[in-house]
Parts: C-alpha cells; structure tokens; sequence
C-alpha cells in the first residue's frame, strides 16, 4: 500500500522533503513573510502603546488644566460678589460718616449760637461796667 500522492524529494542540503521544491520554497517564503509580518504588528503595537500613553498624559493635563479654569471662573465670579459686598459696606460707611458729619455740624452750629451769645453778655456786662 503506497500512498502515490505523497512525492518525495531531496534538497540541495541533502535533506528529504515530502513537498516538491517550489511548495516548500513557498512555504518558507511565506514563514519569512508571517515572521515579518508579526514584527510589523509588534512594532504598531508598541506605536500604539506610545500613541496611548502620550494621549492619556495629554488628557490629565487637559483636566488638569480644565479643573484650573473652573477654579478661575468661581474665583472670578466670587470676587464680583465680594466687590457688590464691599460696596455696600464702603457705601453704609459713608452714610455713617455723612449722619456723623451732619451731627457734628449741628453741634458746632450750636456751639457757635452759645459762643456769640456768650460774647455778647461779656461785651453787655463790659459796657455796662465801664
């Protein structure tokens, strides 16, 4: 019982092949190819990788620098709260100050009434003495 399809040959290296010459070439060349073939894959892989690793740092500094806005922003907005505050403290102040102003220039008015009213009982009792 010989099997007729299997065909067997001898290569240049002296070594006995169950593929004809141009099938084992073939077969080899592709072997070389496949080989190629994975390192070209390991090599986008590992591009991959750094594609990957360079995004991900790009997004953190991006959130980071997002969050930094929005501190920015609610500083921004608190300090448009802090000077309406402010405004009213500086504008409670002044009319503190315009009240204690006109007081104490009601009081100096009356200080002056009595200072005249003063001077002229002494220039009264002056002339009447004389």
């Amino acid at each position: 019982m010989e099997d007729s399809s299997v065909a067997i040959s001898i290569d240049e290296n002296h070594r006995i092949r169950t593929l004809p010459d141009d099938q084992y070439r073939e077969s080899e060349q592709l072997e070389m190819e496949c080989a190629s073939f994975i390192q070209k894959v390991q090599n986008f892989n590992g591009t991959i990788q750094s594609l990957v690793e360079i995004l991900s740092a790009q997004a953190d500094e991006i959130e980071k620098a997002k969050l930094q806005a929005m501190g920015q922003k609610l500083r921004v907005e608190m300090e448009a709260e802090n000077r309406k505050r402010r405004q009213q403290q500086l504008k409670a102040l002044i009319a503190e100050k315009t009240a204690e102003l006109e007081r104490l220039n009601v009081y100096y008015a009356s200080l002056e009434k009595v200072e005249k009213e003063q001077r002229a009982l002494i220039d009264k009792l002056s002339n009447n003495e004389a």
